[in-house]
This record gives C-alpha cells, sequence and structure tokens, in this order.
C-alpha cells in the first residue's frame, strides 16, 4: 500500500484562476464550471453546475480556444493520496466539497468506459467508476500548455 502524502501537490504552480503543471504539460482552471475566481477572495465563488457529456464538451468550447473535458489520463495527474480529506489539492481547487451532488464530489473525463458511458473521477475518496452520458456531474476544465505557446 502507498504512503499518503501529506499538504499539496508541488507540481502545481498558482496563478489566478490557473493551476499549471509543467511537468505534465497542462493548465486546469481551478474552479469547476458554474463558479468563477474571485481575484479578491482568492477563490471560487458561486455554485458548481452538474453538467452531462454534452453539456460539458459545450461548456469547453464556451471557455475559449484549447478548453476540454480532461482524459482520465489528464484527470489523474491531480488526483492526490492525502491522508484524509479530499483527493485533491484544496488549496489549487478549493471547495471540491462543492460538487458533491449525493454521491461524492463527481468529476468528467472524456474517456469512453463502455458505449454511451464515461469515466468520473470522485474526488471525495479518489475512487473512479463511470456513468451514463446523461447525467450530470462536475467537471473542470484543462488545456494543454503547449497551445497556450503558439
Amino acid at each position: 500500500m502507498a504512503a499518503c502524502i501529506h499538504g499539496f501537490d508541488k507540481d502545481l504552480a498558482l496563478q489566478g484562476d490557473l493551476a499549471i503543471n509543467r511537468k505534465v504539460g497542462l493548465i486546469w482552471k481551478r474552479c469547476a464550471v458554474g463558479r468563477v475566481w474571485s481575484k479578491q477572495g482568492q477563490r471560487c465563488t458561486g455554485r458548481p453546475t452538474g453538467l452531462s457529456q454534452s453539456e460539458a464538451r459545450q461548456a469547453a468550447q464556451r471557455a475559449g480556444p484549447g478548453w476540454r473535458v480532461p482524459t482520465g489520463r489528464e484527470l489523474d495527474t491531480i488526483r492526490m493520496h492525502t491522508c484524509e480529506g479530499p483527493k485533491i489539492d484544496t488549496r489549487a481547487f478549493p471547495d471540491i466539497a462543492l460538487s458533491d451532488f449525493g454521491e461524492g464530489a463527481n468529476f468528467w473525463t472524456s474517456t469512453a468506459a463502455i458505449p454511451g458511458t464515461f469515466y468520473y473521477f470522485n474526488f471525495t475518496d479518489g475512487s473512479v467508476d463511470f456513468h451514463s452520458a446523461g447525467f450530470g456531474l462536475s467537471l473542470i476544465l484543462v488545456r494543454s500548455l503547449e497551445a497556450d505557446r503558439r
């Protein structure tokens, strides 16, 4: 059994509403879709939105060039094996528990499981499972660091 992590994700650099991991080449929005970054409070405000897969892809398009629903492999780069509490860096992604709509703080990936279903990560307990594409889950947007350099 792997040792649990204390503290924060050392690979994430925080810049306003973005968490940047240069090691894996990804930029994350720090707020779940539906929430907005507050410069004054240095945190996300508002309520996260439960989105279907289709709505998640539309939200990514509305966010601007390069933003997308993360793959399972990408989302796994921000999942932490913490000793207790949320399985994500809560300094980088504050108030993750607000995305718990009754089954844990579940976030979509774009990775298909079986036809009509997609994997999701539960940042409450660190588990991975899948749901039908029409189910409403939270979303953290990602884009590649390479897209930023163009």
